[in-house]
């Protein structure tokens, strides 16, 4: 019998080979990275400003404690403050985060500083120990009694003070030289104008704060109103003419209470030529004329209108709508469909808002909108008929989510299920719409005459919360037929079931081979017109597996069927997968060269990791074959099985009474001890054999004395926390 540590070490090595050369197909990331702060500023939408405004002291320190980068362009500045304010500065709708407290007081003090400044064309003077008291109070220090001394250090008097003192970046070590005796001390404290939407006052004057309160700036208001905030930065990324367009015929004070609204879905608002354009275009003006109660030709009216109706519903529906493409867009328009699938959004829960969190909250219904598959008749596609979906929808756990609202004699026509759809993207269970989603991509890859059957689709429903992450491999190989995908998800099923000792080898054994399977057919070196036979070959060996040696069996036999496809034979050499996995022969120099750079690799990583070959696991296999029936094995072949026993496994993160105290129940480390106990070299050179009955087809198999139980799970993981090491070694190739 192979052992479960033998059976580990070929699930290592075959998920090892395939991780690796997913790497090499997933390419090098981009790695570049926006510039640092707290958001991205507004870029191919930037307002043009109007104005300017003048912030106390250098833009530097400014930036560093309103945390924007200092990359950023001066029109980036205020749009960046606002959004700042609004995300991280309050906690709740009214409590100030400690970085809007902080920054609150940097103001303050820069101020101070720069009306200091001001008695010297702008520059903090200090020539020595007389004259420091005025800058050291508003800094919140104090020098010792001996100040002047070369020994002189400053002393913290107001904590708060000083804190802003070290955390905006002022030179304070500088000063503390000029008090020891060195030379004056000069620093630059010039304000820095940005510009600014439309008027500062306009701003002060939206605020409602400000109404008793009419000394506060632009900076105050923005500072203490996050409303505003949010309007600012909301009308940023707004193109410069629709804002404008609001500012002078709505206003910023009425646009204030909806400041959220054009926050999360104004960025696709377009006013041009006195008229707003609507999704659908012209022949769709109508319809959004009866929806919204407005006519777009009037586009303060319809801006107003859609900005206020149900709590920022109709404002989100128009977002999604306009983010969709032409084909689509003349679907939702449609006069009938546009008031239906909207009154589905408004079905589930009235008292919810849209503009809730900081993120949009039904991220769904955009993707619904946006992904949505219609056929040439311009239908949704509806994978496997209505009949299957009234079954998905109202059987079973999913019942609980539509029965308030649905039921199963509504659902006579395609647009029927978009109507559910749109309804279950704003409830907190998508997975009825991410399923229809997922079966609507595999089904529209396939062609008219190779759609998904209806009990297909049913199992993928039934299945989707178990196995969804390898529906993608479905969709990438519509030539994958209806007998391929049930006998997957089948075979997953029973390895689900499988007993404990092995059921994660399994998993990992059946995982490796499917994926050198994808990438073989993705770098086109199994013939298309093969895919499908060749996919049920590879899968078919792991179904009804009971022990490790089945195990042991059906990774070996799926691996022959790989060969024999990709290769013309039914055996081959960890070598010969390494070539395969490196891509297909190439004709020319250069090709060559970087299949030869792309295989290396994969062979440097494998040595780094110190797994046992695959050419080495299978002459142990057969090894024990021939000693299973008698035959003594070669002497060779037993050297070979000493290759397992060169690793050190890793040693477990807790001691056993840290893991009692800490983590009881989830951390076992018995699997590993009792495996490391294998003892392959000696069981081959053993004369007493220790035989066992079992099922299959043959009546006894070898087994290890003591290695029953659970198998060792640590390679596994070994071989997965590897693959990022790996990436980035394969990344560096040119």
């Amino acid at each position: 019998m192979k052992s479960p540590l033998f059976v580990c070490i070929l699930s290592c090595s075959l998920l090892n080979c395939s991780s690796y050369a997913r790497s090499i197909q997933a390419g090098s990331p981009d790695n570049s990275q926006p510039a640092t702060g707290a958001a991205q500023a507004p870029s191919e939408n930037q307002v043009l400003a109007s104005a300017h405004f003048t912030i106390p002291g250098p833009e530097r320190s400014f930036l560093r404690m309103a945390g924007i980068s200092q990359m950023v362009r001066p029109e980036e500045v205020l749009p960046l403050l606002s959004r700042n304010v609004f995300i991280e500065g309050y906690q709740g709708s009214s409590q100030p985060t400690e970085f809007l407290i902080l920054l609150r007081r940097y103001v303050v003090q820069a101020r101070e500083l720069t009306e200091l400044a001001a008695h010297n064309g702008m520059v903090i003077r200090v020539a020595g120990c007389d004259d420091a008291q005025p800058l050291l109070h508003i800094l919140g220090y104090r020098t010792r009694p001996d100040c002047g001394k070369a020994d002189t250090a400053l002393l913290t008097d107001d904590p708060e003070r000083a804190f802003l003192t070290i955390d905006s970046g002022f030179p304070l070590p500088d000063l503390e030289r000029t008090l020891q005796g060195g030379k004056a001390f000069e620093y630059a404290f010039s304000p820095s104008a940005v510009p600014v939407l439309f008027a500062g006052s306009e701003w002060t004057m939206a605020s409602k704060k400000n109404h008793t309160e009419n000394s506060r700036d632009l900076l105050d208001t923005i500072l203490n109103d996050p409303a505003v905030a949010r309007l600012y930065w909301a009308l940023s990324r707004i193109e410069p003419e629709t804002a404008g367009f609001l500012q002078h015929s709505i206003g910023l004070q009425k646009l204030v209470p909806y400041a959220a609204v054009l926050d999360f879905y104004g960025r696709e608002l377009s006013v041009s030529s006195g008229k707003i354009s609507v999704p659908g275009g012209v022949a769709a003006e109508s319809s959004w004329s009866d929806l919204v109660g407005a006519t777009p030709s009037n586009p303060s009216a319809f801006i107003s209108k859609l900005l206020a109706r149900d709590k920022g519903w109709l404002a989100a529906y128009f977002d999604v709508l306009c983010r969709a493409n032409s084909e689509q867009q003349a679907y939702f328009t449609d006069p009938h469909r546009l008031k239906f699938f909207y009154s589905a959004l408004l079905s589930t829960d009235s008292s919810d808002k849209p503009t809730r969190g900081t993120f949009r909250p039904v991220p769904e219904m955009l993707l619904l909108v946006a992904r949505l598959p219609l056929d040439s008749s311009g239908q949704p596609q509806v994978p496997g008929g209505l009949e299957s979906w009234k079954r998905i929808l109202f059987d079973g756990h999913h019942r609980n989510v539509l029965r308030k609202w649905a039921k199963p004699d509504k659902l006579a026509h395609p647009d029927d299920l978009v109507r559910m759809l749109f309804a279950l993207s704003r409830t907190h269970d998508t997975d009825l719409l991410q399923l229809y989603m997922a079966l609507s991509q595999i089904d529209s890859r396939r062609p008219a005459d190779h759609r998904l059957a209806p009990a297909t689709v049913e199992l993928l429903a039934r299945k989707y919360e178990d196995y969804s992450d390898q529906y993608r491999i479905f969709s990438e190989f519509p030539e994958l037929g209806d007998e391929s995908i049930t006998l997957f998800l089948d075979v997953a099923q029973s390895l689900s079931n499988a007993p404990m000792a092995f059921r994660a080898n399994a998993f990992g054994t059946f995982q490796a081979s499917v994926g050198i399977w994808q990438i073989l057919a993705r770098q086109g070196q199994i013939p298309p017109s093969r895919l499908d036979e060749s996919w049920q070959r590879v899968v078919r060996p792991f179904a009804g597996i009971r022990s490790a040696g089945h195990l042991y069996d059906a990774g070996r036999n799926s691996l022959g069927e790989i060969f024999r496809v990709s290769l013309g034979k039914p055996h081959g050499s960890q070598d010969d997968i390494i070539e395969l996995l490196a891509g297909p022969p190439q004709t020319t120099p250069q090709g060559k060269q970087m299949h030869n750079e792309v295989a290396n690799r994969i062979r440097s990583v494998l040595d780094d990791q110190r797994l046992v070959s695959i050419d080495t696991l299978m002459s142990v296999g057969d090894g024990l074959a021939e000693k299973e029936r008698g035959k003594h094995p070669e002497e060779y072949v037993v050297l070979l099985a000493a290759q397992t026993r060169e690793f050190e496994m890793p040693r477990p993160i807790f001691s056993n009474g840290e893991r009692t105290q800490w983590a009881a129940g989830i951390y076992n480390n018995h699997h590993t001890d009792v495996e490391m106990r294998t003892d392959l070299p000696k069981l081959l050179s053993s004369n007493s054999l220790a035989l066992a009955n079992r099922r299959g087809p043959r009546p006894t198999r070898l087994v290890p004395p003591r290695h029953s139980r659970r198998p060792q799970l640590r390679l596994l993981r070994t071989a997965r926390r590897a693959s990022p090491a790996q990436q980035s070694a394969l990344r560096s190739l040119p």
